[in-house]
This record gives structure tokens, sequence and C-alpha cells, in this order.
């Protein structure tokens, strides 16, 4: 995983030190820039792009549906739907890019674990549908954080998640079996 830093000495300024200060005050994240900080991957990197962000406070982020996305592949497919244990994961990749924007970057023995999930699903996501998660920080502390979101379709509301992340020393977990 390469440093955020290094991920937005990318953007068009000449001075590293400007971009970390304009990226650290809030922004916008591309698809590149949200890879550099979650270790996740496809078929289960599910956050497209972050139009804004302020560290410690919120996060909104977007997650584009289609068809061909192996999540929907076998998920009724007479008639498509989205996941709703993929849209939580979404929702959980939005908070740790808040997190992880919001304190110190993981190190390589760490990771990031959300647990106490509790959602609400109120209407289907289906394939043209870009979700918007609009994320709150409930508290931060320096290894956890309590955060929030409603995600929205156009206007209508289609999901309420809260969530508790922890970053963990991965040799505090026990054996690896990977």
């Amino acid at each position: 995983m390469s440093d955020l830093s290094t991920s937005l000495c990318a953007s068009p300024t000449e001075d590293p030190a400007e971009d970390r200060a304009a990226h650290r005050t809030g922004g916008m994240l591309g698809f590149s820039q949200i890879k550099d900080l979650l270790r996740h991957r496809h078929p289960m990197l599910y956050l497209d792009r972050v139009t804004m962000y302020v560290p410690g406070e919120s996060l909104t982020g977007l997650l584009a549906v289609s068809g061909n996305m192996d999540a929907i592949a076998g998920h009724f497919p007479e008639r498509a739907v989205f996941p709703g244990t993929h849209l939580a994961q979404a929702f959980s990749q939005a908070g740790i890019v808040l997190y992880l924007l919001s304190s110190r970057p993981l190190r390589d023995d760490e990771m990031t674990l959300v647990g106490a999930l509790n959602s609400r699903f109120s209407a289907p996501v289906v394939p043209g549908d870009v979700v918007r998660f609009d994320l709150r920080v409930r508290r931060l502390l320096e290894d956890t954080m309590l955060f929030g979101a409603r995600a929205h379709v156009e206007q209508r509301t289609v999901a309420r998640f809260r969530g508790t992340l922890s970053r963990v020393s991965v040799d505090r977990m026990g054996e690896q079996l990977w």
C-alpha cells in the first residue's frame, strides 16, 4: 500500500506539503487515491469516489452500481438487486477512508476492523443507481471511531448505518492463517 502523502502528491501543485495541506482540509479523492488508502481490491472495492471530506468530521462518498458487478450476478438474477451486505461493506470502506484521513496511516502490521454494525434498509439499490454515503463521525479516539451514515440514491434514503471501527495490530489477533 502506498503512503497517503505519495498519492496526494500526484495532484496539480508543485509543492507536496501544499498538496497534503489541501487534502487534509477536505476536497475530493479519486479512485486511485482511495486505493492508496484501502487494502481492498476487486471485487471487494466498492467506493468509487469521495466528493467531500472534513477530517475528524464527515465524508461524502459515491458507489456506482452496475449490473456487471460480481455481487449482482447471483443475487436475484431475475430482479437484480445490490445486496445489503455489500452496501454495508461500501459504508465500512467509506468509514475506513474517513478514519485514515483523520488519523495516522496504517502500519503494515495493522488493520482496521469494523464491528457493532447496525443497519436499516429502506429501499432496494439496483443497477444504474449511484449511492451517496453521507458519513458523520460520532466519536473519534486514537484507535477507534464511532460513525454513522445515510445512504441515498438521488433524494431517496435507501439505508442508514452506524458502526464502530478499530485499528488493531495483527499480532494481537492470534495465529495468522493467511
